[in-house]
């Protein structure tokens, strides 16, 4: 909904003033409002539910680099983002007390067919070296890949082991987030719905909700899936739609022959393990689902069986939990991360994907650079809004 000064919602209730409202508490949101915290700038961040809780907090937190064989913009920036994300996690644990854990863990992909096992054998020859001279990506065979992880399926043709491979411990990293901003210059609003946004002359000035508005020099969409909602005129700018991604969570403390430290994965399926004993199994892919968080049986009947055909020992593990969520797919399945043409003041920063963790150090900066220094020199050619898709 677009809301005009002649628009009777916006005369209702207070009005609150910033110099940025952000839109949206996940892992974008967080990291930009404290990102522009940190610069002196006084911050509203106004959130639906609970900040966190929302597709970042149904992430298994991988964060593993993109094909070496791609190397576009985008890849950059992704690798660029993890290359921050070690020192952005320890900032946040001395700031905060609150440990990501952030863990170099390392990953192995099963290669079942001949098809992506030469594909492998393309990753490893275009990928760079690690600092200590070994490859970043490394094909092994099935009895190499055993020696490393012993519980791993022998019925692989290959294995590709990737050493750039780190996760974080996602819900943590959420909570240090939450304690940074609100150490800082950071109010955050949860439970508070964004109806509209404040307009006048084709610049956005704020957001209304159900009982008050918010007025800002500067607005930072970070809305995830529901994005495109917010106001009417981002229809052509922003699309923006959720895919339901399952989870689950598996419980190893009965079944030690199970443990394994690497990140074990194949197309489609990925094994998270965590320090104390659970294994993250994830994740479905369904755009169809629509708005629906539901967990279905079909969907982790069929992960479970991934992850029994990637580490057998798994069938003596416990089911801990089952969880769904929604990540903010776009049409081209790359974020919008920049100003947004036809209203002033907006910057949108959203519709990340599966790649909200790994690009929310680099998606920060860029929009602080943005608002305080009015440019940033990272290449966002394929990620503005209002791009053809």
């Amino acid at each position: 909904m677009t809301i005009t000064p002649e628009s009777g919602l916006i005369l209702a209730g207070m009005n609150r003033t910033s110099d940025v409202i952000v839109i949206g508490g996940g892992v974008i949101g967080l990291s930009v409002a404290d990102a522009l915290g940190r610069e002196g700038l006084s911050v509203t961040l106004v959130e639906r539910g609970l900040c966190g809780r929302e597709a970042s907090w149904a992430s298994v937190g991988l964060l593993k680099p993109s094909n070496p064989n791609r190397r576009g913009p985008m890849q950059k920036l992704q690798r660029i983002s993890l290359e921050m994300m070690p020192d952005y996690c320890a900032d946040l644990r001395e700031q905060t007390g609150i440990d990501p854990q952030y863990d170099r863990c390392r990953s192995i992909e099963l290669l079942f067919n001949d098809q992506r096992y030469r594909m492998a054998l393309s990753e490893e020859q275009a990928a760079q070296k690690m600092p200590d001279g070994r490859p970043e990506w490394q094909v092994l065979t099935p009895e190499q890949a055993r020696e490393v992880e012993p519980c791993v399926s022998g019925d692989c043709l290959a294995a590709l082991l990737c050493r750039a491979t780190a996760q974080v411990r996602n819900p943590r990293l959420l909570r240090a987030l939450v304690a940074a901003c609100k150490s800082g210059q950071v109010r955050i609003q949860e439970n508070t719905p964004v109806r509209g946004l404040l307009i006048e002359a084709d610049r956005v000035t704020g957001v209304v909700t159900d009982r008050e508005r918010f007025l800002a020099d500067h607005v930072v969409l970070c809305a995830g899936a529901w994005s495109s909602q917010i106001d009417q005129r981002l229809g052509n700018t922003i699309r923006t739609y959720p895919v339901r991604g399952q989870v689950v969570l598996l419980n190893t403390a009965d079944c030690p022959e199970a443990r394994f430290t690497h990140v074990i994965d194949r197309q489609g399926c990925y094994l998270v393990p965590r320090r104390d004993g659970l294994v993250l199994v994830g994740a479905t892919v369904e755009p169809e689902a629509g708005y629906d968080r539901r967990n279905t049986p079909a969907a982790i009947s069929k992960l479970i069986q991934e992850a029994l055909s990637l580490v057998p020992a798994l069938a003596g593990a416990g089911v801990a939990a089952l969880w769904a969520g929604l990540r903010p797919g776009t049409p081209d399945r790359r974020p919008y991360v920049g100003t947004v043409p036809g209203l002033d003041g907006l910057v949108a920063a959203t519709g990340h994907y599966r790649t909200g963790l790994a690009l929310a150090p680099i998606t920060a900066e860029i929009v602080a650079d943005l608002i305080v220094r009015g440019s940033s020199g990272r290449n966002l050619s394929l990620c503005l809004p209002g791009r053809p898709t």
